[in-house]
């Protein structure tokens, strides 16, 4: 019975492994070996699976191979993206007995963000910017294309040869929740509440003034302090909950209450009580990579739990500098592919995968769980209105939806405040979780 793929490579390189890996261990579960002996695939009775620059014998599915995966090293790489079934293509394949293209060097190629080590602009925060993107110059940054490319890949696959067992994956929600300014008024000590206060004189907004007086002495609940009402929600919809704490020293970008206050190390206490709590890595811990361990000791410190997981804030992200550093630290699973500016997938795809650093040519032991949707992007970014984001994002949720992919969002404590810019966003997290349970 065919029930598995023996895989022929000519020459079977790391690269080789790590996609294969990817694609058929981490996104669908499907038995399969990588051989390079030419007679021991042709005496096989397993399904062939014959990924080279030739046809080797009838019944087999060719991939024509473009060669990236058997390259070393980084290189300039003219790609011609076409669209083939309405799907965004490249590498096409030249013999007419092949599969329509190289999906494995395609999906290597996006996933690995081998585009990222190539000369490109950077944005203000020292970012690379999503226009640079293949996927955002093509127009399928909002689609997970290798997600689509390996569901289809599959399916013809399984109509060619119906006795391969293969392990579908299941959609998943991952709502994450960052808390980059845990109270709006409470516990900044006396210099930053002095600031505040003759701010707010200065520009005669005594409505804050009232506001902060009434906090500080514990007549009204802080504007932030919108945690209730996201642990009522994380229980009526069964919500699978993650938070990130930045723990970093005050700084122009870092501006969260210290973490030896009392009421910041007690609502952390309260949160790693209902949902996971991870690390978000200071903006400063990017200038001092010295601050990166002192942080992570500060969480685990105060939740008396270990730290695993990350997201960087303002989602600094530099490959392979950033993950190599937050493995140092005893980080297994990073929060942070995405993009700051643009809804969609960074790394075109839509489930946690584990990370391959093209510097080194080597697998990292590190999960990456790239994010789709954040309420900033669609607020200061795009300047929605409440109303306007689930229409907005519904095709993004269904994408993910029909691959069977892992949808996570970004949220802030503060987008459920209805302060400030947040003025009547604070159903629209809900609305956006009952269009994800529906």
């Amino acid at each position: 019975m065919q029930n598995k793929l023996i895989i022929y490579i000519p020459k079977i390189m790391l690269r080789h492994q790590y996609i294969f890996k990817v694609l058929f261990n981490e996104l669908y579960f499907i038995e399969y070996s990588l051989t390079e002996n030419k007679e021991a695939y042709l005496a096989s009775e397993d399904i062939k699976l014959n990924y080279s620059k030739n046809s080797i014998c009838i019944g087999e599915i060719f991939i024509e191979s473009n060669g990236l995966l058997s390259e070393k090293g980084i290189n300039e790489i003219d790609i011609n993206v076409q669209l083939i079934n309405n799907q965004a293509t490249f590498f096409l394949a030249t013999n007419e007995n092949a599969y329509t293209f190289d999906l494995f060097a395609a999906s290597f190629y996006l996933i690995s963000r081998y585009e990222e080590y190539l000369p490109h602009l950077k944005d203000k925060y020292n970012r690379y910017k999503a226009e640079e993107s293949l996927a955002f110059k093509h127009g399928f940054l909002e689609k997970p294309i290798v997600s689509i490319w390996i569901k289809e890949f599959i399916e013809n696959l399984k109509e060619q040869f119906p006795n391969l067992d293969v392990q579908h994956p299941r959609f998943k929600y991952i709502s994450t929740i960052d808390i980059d300014n845990a109270y709006l008024y409470r516990g900044k000590g006396f210099v930053r509440s002095t600031a505040f206060l003759l701010k707010a004189i200065g520009s005669f907004n005594f409505k804050a003034i009232k506001m902060a007086l009434l906090v500080t002495t514990n007549k009204r609940k802080d504007p932030f302090d919108t945690y209730s009402l996201q642990f009522n929600l994380q229980k009526k919809y069964n919500l699978d909950v993650r938070y990130f704490m930045l723990l970093g020293d005050y700084g122009i970008n870092d501006k969260n209450i210290s973490h030896t206050n009392s009421s910041f190390q007690i609502l952390v206490k309260r949160l790693a009580d209902l949902a996971p709590v991870g690390i978000h890595p200071s903006f400063g811990s990017n200038i001092n990579e010295k601050k990166l361990a002192v942080e992570v000791k500060r969480l685990e410190g105060i939740q008396k739990r270990e730290v695993s997981f990350s997201r960087q804030h303002f989602l600094q992200l530099s490959f392979p500098k950033t993950y190599k550093r937050l493995i140092e630290a005893g980080i297994t699973n990073d929060f942070t592919m995405g993009y700051a500016s643009h809804l969609g997938f960074r790394a075109s795809i839509a489930s946690p995968f584990t990370f391959y650093n093209l510097d080194m040519e080597q697998i990292l032991p590190i999960t990456i769980h790239p994010f789709a949707i954040i309420d900033d992007i669609l607020n200061v970014n795009m300047k929605l209105s409440a109303d306007e984001v689930v229409g907005r994002i519904s095709s993004i949720i269904e994408e993910v939806k029909q691959v069977n992919g892992t949808l996570i969002s970004i949220w802030h404590n503060d987008t459920f405040s209805e302060e400030g810019a947040w003025k009547g966003w604070r159903n629209v997290y809900e609305d956006m979780v009952k269009l994800i349970k529906a």
